[in-house]
């Protein structure tokens, strides 16, 4: 454990990379740190200021968390954290901040906010105000009218579908996973997974059935579930964009890290297996003339609209693969996989690996751009916080994972004992580290 530093200490910290930050953007429109309508959705600082502002951020907390004390820090947590699900819940269903007038200024009664929502006023003034606390929204006349701030403004438009993912889909996942771990203790099956299990209670209880406690086909992922629902399906992909256009997660993380500006150690073909619809491959192309050739590989319902844009014609390529049930085929210098393996357990991990093996040659290399758990570190609560909650939900909707290195070494010898970790790159302020796999066959 770290020594204790003193709070007045943790007070100097913030003030002197607070002016840092403070001076570096200053003339832009990002030095106001605005949180009202129109300010930029995502505060960005350069590069070469996230380290120091995730030391703002972690001394914050941790100043914070020391003021209050034990209980205090504990309650300020655990008190919240249902009442935003219920403001948020309701939120999403009432539609309600898409009835608030979305041009600068324009503010609207409770009392009209209620009308277009089909909620009481008095619900309608207790919700929004609720969420008014929480930095979203904010209260013109008070007890009388509201208006949009950035963060309602987002959840009225780009945010609306990651809102109800949240809401609709993971919360009532949450909520299962207890009987999920209880019913199938060590399972790795994507069809024990708590999410799963509300989906079956959740559809049986519409259709007026009981729901049948029997799952035939454990491989039945979440996914397979709501592939019978268009609107839903249509929801999680939009809310899975969103969140991939979140600072934390750029691309240009993983990107920017490969070593292949030096032209030795670039390949000239790739492959990105579940690449969807061919993001990656194109930043890399982009970013690496002596990249000659890309592949995309995934469903063929995801590939079949998959076009290369003009400037990457004849460079791009689309093809039909299922990384659970068929072999590589494609012959490639390095295959790439991005936010793929913490939607599945290591058995299933194990498996894409494998199908996978087959395609590859002494030397060959596999580039990863997912989760690398770190310690856990008293210097680093905030990022422990994101990425451990991401393992829970991870957990919650798939049975899967994220992984720490000898998580992901564990599931290496799973895959084949020839697969070795040979590199992990953890880029200030990125959220996924850049995994380097070597196949010393």
């Amino acid at each position: 454990m770290a020594p204790l530093r003193p709070v007045s200490e943790l007070a100097s910290i913030i003030e002197r990379h607070t002016k840092t930050i403070e001076d570096a953007l200053k003339g832009t429109p990002a030095a106001d740190f605005s949180l009202a309508f129109g300010a930029p959705p995502q505060a960005q600082v350069p590069p070469s200021l996230e380290a120091t502002r995730s030391e703002l951020v972690e001394t914050i907390d941790e100043l914070r968390a020391r003021i209050l004390g034990p209980l205090g820090n504990l309650m300020v947590t655990l008190l919240p954290t249902p009442a935003l699900i219920a403001i948020l819940h309701t939120m999403y269903a009432f539609d309600i901040a898409s009835h608030v007038p979305l041009q600068p200024g324009a503010e609207i009664t409770y009392a009209d906010l209620a009308q277009r929502c089909g909620l009481t006023e008095d619900d309608t003034r207790h919700i929004v105000q609720a969420a008014v606390a929480f930095r979203i929204f904010e209260e013109v006349t008070p007890e009388v009218s509201v208006r949009h701030n950035a963060a309602s403004a987002a959840l009225a438009t780009a945010m609306k579908d990651l809102l109800g993912l949240f809401i609709e889909d993971q919360c009532s996942g949450v909520y299962k996973l207890v009987e999920s771990l209880k019913r199938f203790p060590g399972s790795g099956e994507p069809g024990h997974s708590a999410s799963v299990l509300a989906f079956r209670e959740a559809k049986a209880i519409k259709e007026g059935k009981v729901v049948d406690q029997e799952i035939t086909d454990p491989s039945k992922s979440f996914f397979d579930y709501i592939s019978e629902d268009e609107k839903r399906v249509a929801r999680f992909r939009s809310a899975m964009g969103i969140s991939t256009r979140s600072l934390a997660y750029r691309a240009s993380y993983f990107t920017d890290n490969l070593p292949w500006a030096d032209k030795n150690q670039c390949p000239e073909s790739i492959a990105d297996i579940g690449g969807a619809g061919g993001e990656v491959c194109q930043a890399i192309l982009r970013a690496y003339p002596n990249v000659k050739k890309a592949y995309v590989l995934d469903l063929p319902e995801v590939v079949a609209d998959g076009k290369a844009p003009e400037d990457l014609e004849g460079k791009l390529e689309f093809e039909s693969y299922n990384f659970l049930t068929e072999t590589v085929t494609r012959k490639a210098d390095v295959y790439v996989f991005r936010h793929i393996f913490h939607d599945w357990s290591d058995q299933y991990g194990a498996k894409i690996l494998k199908n996978l093996v087959p395609a590859l040659k002494k030397g060959s290399k596999i580039w990863i751009s997912e989760v690398v758990l770190p310690d856990l570190s008293d210097r680093n609560h905030t990022k422990d916080q994101a990425q451990r909650c991401a393992d829970i939900l991870m957990k919650c909707g798939f049975n899967g994972k994220e992984r720490s290195k000898r998580g992901w070494e564990t599931l290496l010898a799973m895959a084949d004992e020839r697969l070795r970790l040979a590199n992990v790159i953890r880029p200030d302020g990125a959220h996924d580290s850049v995994i380097e796999i070597v196949f010393d066959a």
